[in-house]
């Protein structure tokens, strides 16, 4: 089936889309990992067929069906969602799915225990977060949200969204030209420095690892540092004591 949509030339009408996506979500939840994995594959090739200029918006329908049961609490278990929320990745950003696939999974990943389930929804969110902040339509509450979860408890979340803010700054687009992007970054910016105060503390036992202090870094001598905009928020000489605190 997944070689006949990769060849399927038509448009896809609502019902269909909605028939073969049951479909690969009852497939995403066997415990044959092959089975899981092709049912990615055929999820790959059902999107291919949607973009966003889509008038049935087949991509968002996708994002309500694939996150349904993880809002829900009905998986199958960790196996399942890391399945469902691969098939995540392969969405294209746009007006209408970036918005719907943002506020609905930003909530999740704040609540998600298995760690290898929120590395993969946390690497599918990026792209939308960018292309919202670029049209200025990411909300604050996602935002504040984002801030706060990185400085979760819980170190696999904090690592997450540490991370997810860290990809953010190094997308292709260039978020801090936008307005949304300086707002987005000065609330993101005490958490990363609470991190990497956190890590050079203790870099060698910090809870989750010094991955926090590493993508913090990263952001504050890179894309914030060229930006030029953001001068008034770190210290140079607390930032090159905490790199030497790090790194070494």
């Amino acid at each position: 089936m997944t070689k006949f949509f990769l060849v399927y030339s038509h448009p896809l009408d609502a019902d269909l889309f909605k028939r073969v996506l049951a479909q690969i979500i009852s497939s995403s939840k066997s415990s044959n990992a092959l089975t899981r994995s092709n049912s990615i594959e055929l999820f790959k090739a059902l999107i291919s067929h949607s973009n966003d200029d889509d008038p049935l918006n087949l991509a968002s329908l996708a994002v309500s069906e694939l996150l349904a049961l993880p809002k829900t609490g009905k998986t199958g278990g960790p196996d399942h969602r890391v399945a469902l929320y691969s098939m995540l990745t392969f969405l294209r950003s746009g007006s209408g799915v970036s918005s719907s696939l943002v506020e609905s999974a930003i909530p999740l990943l704040a609540k998600e225990t298995h760690e290898a389930a929120t590395a993969v929804l946390a690497a599918a969110l990026p792209p939308h977060v960018v292309f919202l902040l670029s049209s200025s339509t990411l909300s604050p509450d996602a935002i504040q949200l984002i801030a706060k979860e990185m400085s979760s408890a819980k170190p696999a979340v904090r690592k997450a969204f540490g991370g997810l803010a860290g990809a953010i700054f190094f997308h292709e687009a260039d978020v801090l030209s936008k307005e949304n992007g300086v707002v987005f970054a000065k609330t993101v910016v005490p958490s990363f420095e609470s991190s990497l105060k956190t890590v050079s503390s203790n870099p060698l036992n910090s809870p989750g690892g010094p991955f926090e202090g590493y993508v913090a870094l990263a952001v504050l001598l890179g894309p914030l540092s060229r930006s030029g905009k953001f001068g008034s928020f770190h210290d140079p000489h607390w930032l090159r004591g905490r790199v030497a605190d790090v790194v070494l």
